[in-house]
């Protein structure tokens, strides 16, 4: 909403996220998470500012929302984009059940100049807001963090609170590489063996920040997710390929399943190609392929009465 946009004031906050994280060091998960609150908080104007304008914009005038959008991001972690939203000029509320998480968001609002009561603690199945409260939800790489049981609660509850549109950010299980503990294939295995594959891989591979220290991760495609959003009543959508993230010149489509070697300067590809336009041909929409799912769901209205 904004033309020029500011990097986000964060060296409290850094200094107290890496203080959480201290014991983890030596971990993939404390390299990646070190990276994510950089890119989020003071480099967040390359590539994260942009989006976000972008992609609430779009919704907000695709769907004929009110401007500005009351936005709720559900799930909202240590808070980066929640703050980020609100720095950019919307009016967002970030919701999540990690009380030590939640501290960290509060130091990086108040940091910005941003009232911390924007962050709410709630740990019931019941989110403490209104019918029809909010004109946008998000879920920035938060469904993975839920399993079946977990939606059938959530699900209900964000249709009714949201008027708008719910829009979901998560990796997608066709990708070969898990973002959260570095290990290949382990998206393609069942929950059974990757919890046991993990086991075997040792400390460095754990993921640890949970909230009760457990590999809650579960993963799904496309057509899984779309099917349990209808039978909560939304109906999904698709942004434009120019508003998702990360963009398909950085994330591309899946292709192909291997390993690329170097030879020299030579490139060598080993494996083999997926068929992903054979199956685009026979229905699948393109985004299936995508490794990070870009979604809006819509609140199916009630049926008039005849």
């Amino acid at each position: 909403m904004q033309n020029e946009i500011q990097p986000l004031k964060a060296n409290g906050f850094l200094a107290a996220a890496m203080e959480y994280m201290d014991s983890l060091k030596g971990t993939y998960i404390y390299d990646a998470k070190k990276r994510d609150y950089l890119q989020k908080t003071i480099y967040g104007n390359v590539e994260y500012g942009p989006w976000l304008n972008s992609i609430l914009t779009y919704i907000t005038d695709n769907y004929r929302l009110d401007v500005p959008p009351h936005i709720l991001d559900f799930g909202c972690g240590t808070g980066e984009l929640t703050v980020l939203i609100n720095h950019l000029g919307y009016d967002a509320t970030g919701v999540d059940i990690h009380e030590a998480h939640l501290k960290l968001a509060k130091i990086l609002a108040n940091e910005n100049g941003i009232n911390d009561s924007i962050f709410i603690l709630n740990k019931d199945k019941k989110l403490p807001f209104a019918d029809k409260s909010f004109d946008i939800i998000t879920m920035f790489v938060v469904l993975e963090h839920l399993g079946d049981d977990d939606l059938k609660y959530i699900l209900p509850e964000l249709k009714r609170v949201c008027k708008g549109a719910l829009y979901v950010l998560v990796p997608n299980k066709l990708q070969i590489t898990d973002d959260h503990t570095g290990l290949h294939f382990l998206p393609w295995m069942p929950r059974w063996l990757a919890t046991l594959y993990l086991k075997l891989r040792g400390r460095k591979h754990q993921y640890f920040i949970s909230n009760n220290g457990s590999w809650d991760v579960h993963y799904r495609g496309l057509l899984r997710i779309k099917s349990l959003f209808n039978k909560h009543g939304f109906d999904l959508d698709f942004p434009p390929d120019s508003k998702i993230f990360p963009p398909l010149n950085v994330a591309p489509p899946i292709s192909r399943v291997g390993k690329s070697i170097m030879f020299g300067k030579l490139s060598f590809f080993l494996g083999v190609p997926f068929p992903h336009r054979f199956m685009i041909k026979s229905g699948y929409p393109k985004q299936a392929f995508y490794p990070y799912l870009n979604l809006i769901f819509i609140p199916k209205q009630p049926e008039s009465a005849v």
